[in-house]
C-alpha cells in the first residue's frame, strides 16, 4: 500500500482502555523500530475533553501503568509530536466535519487514511455510515482503510446487517475485521509449529490425537471494561472470536500458500465442517465476586 503519501491513523474511542493498553503502545514500538514512516499523524477522538498535551500524557501514563512500558524520553518526544486529539461525539454529524478539517490541516494535501474503531460496538454502524456519508472513506490517489474491533455484531442477523452497512461505505479490500488475539506470539507460532515441523505434521490427525483442550487463562479481570463486558458476556467476548480462531488454527488443513486469503479459506472449511454446539454440552459459570465489580 506504499504510495509516497503521508498517512493519518484516526482512532475512534481514543479515551478507552484498548487505546491506552494496546494501540498506542503498538504504534509507539513500530515507530521506534522504523516500521512506520515519520510522515504520519495519529489522531484520537472521543467524547472526552482533552487538550493535545493532556491526551499525550494520558497515553504515556497508560503505557507505563497498563503495559508496563517506560518509553525512552527522546523516543516518546519524537513519537508524541505526531499524536493529536480532537474531541467529538460519534453520533453528531457536525463533529465529523470538525475532524475532517483538523485532518486536512495536518495533512496539507492528499493523505492515506486508516480509521480504527476502538469504540463500543453500538457505535460501529453510526461511525461507518458517517465516514461514507462525509466522503471520508473515498480513495482515489490515496488509500483508505477501516479497522473494526470485535464483536462484529451480537448475533448472525446483526452481523449480516453490520456487514451491509460496512459495504455501503467501504469496498471489501478496505475493511479489516480485527481479532487482536491473532497478534499474540503464541497464536502466530501455531502455524509454524504445525506445518514446518516434520515430526508433528504427519501425526496431527484424529488417529494420533485423542482430544484437544484450549485454555485461555487471563491474568487480569474486567477492570475498566465492566460496562462493555457485562453487556456482551463471555461467549461474545471470548468464545465467538478468540476461542474459535485458535480452534481453526489447530484444526485447519495446510493452506496452498500462507497469504491471508488462503489461510482464511482453510479456517472457513473447519467451521463449515463443525457440528453445531448443543447447549446441553456446555457449562457456563461466573466468579462469585463478579457482581461486585465496578460498572456491573
Amino acid at each position: 500500500m506504499e504510495n509516497g503519501l503521508p498517512t493519518s491513523i484516526v482512532i475512534f474511542g481514543a479515551s478507552g482502555d484498548l487505546t491506552r493498553r494496546k494501540l498506542v503502545p503498538a504504534l509507539f514500538h513500530q515507530c521506534v523500530k522504523g516500521e512506520i514512516p515519520n510522515a504520519i499523524n495519529i489522531v484520537g477522538t472521543s467524547r472526552s475533553e482533552f487538550s493535545h498535551e493532556e491526551f499525550r500524557q494520558r497515553m504515556y501514563e497508560g503505557m507505563v501503568e497498563l503495559s508496563g512500558i517506560v518509553p525512552d524520553e527522546s523516543d516518546w518526544e519524537e513519537f508524541s509530536k505526531n499524536l493529536w486529539y480532537v474531541p467529538g461525539d460519534a453520533s453528531q454529524e457536525a463533529d465529523y466535519g470538525k475532524l475532517e478539517q483538523f485532518l486536512g490541516e495536518k495533512e496539507g494535501g492528499p493523505a492515506n487514511r486508516l480509521y480504527y474503531l476502538a469504540t463500543a460496538p453500538r457505535f460501529f454502524p453510526i461511525i461507518i455510515r458517517e465516514l461514507g456519508k462525509q466522503g471520508m472513506a473515498a480513495e482515489g490517489d490515496r488509500w483508505s482503510r477501516v479497522v473494526i474491533e470485535k464483536p462484529f455484531g451480537h448475533d448472525l442477523k446483526s452481523a449480516v446487517e453490520l456487514n451491509e452497512i460496512v459495504h455501503a461505505a467501504f469496498d471489501e479490500h478496505q475493511v479489516y475485521r480485527i481479532d487482536h488475539y491473532l497478534g499474540k506470539e503464541t497464536a502466530q507460532n501455531i502455524l509454524y509449529f504445525r506445518f514446518l515441523n516434520t515430526i508433528f505434521e504427519p501425526i496431527w490427525n484424529r488417529n494420533y490425537i485423542d482430544h484437544v483442550q484450549i485454555t485461555v487463562a487471563e491474568s487480569v479481570d474486567v477492570e475498566h471494561r465492566a460496562g462493555y463486558y457485562d453487556n456482551a458476556g463471555v461467549v461474545r467476548d471470548m468464545f465467538q472470536n478468540h476461542f474459535l480462531q485458535l480452534f481453526t488454527l489447530l484444526a485447519m488443513e495446510p493452506p496452498a500458500t500462507f497469504d491471508a486469503d488462503a489461510v482464511r479459506n482453510e479456517k472457513v472449511k473447519v467451521l463449515m465442517a463443525t457440528r453445531p454446539i448443543d447447549v446441553a454440552d456446555t457449562v457456563r459459570a461466573q466468579y462469585e465476586g463478579y457482581g461486585q465489580a465496578k460498572g456491573v
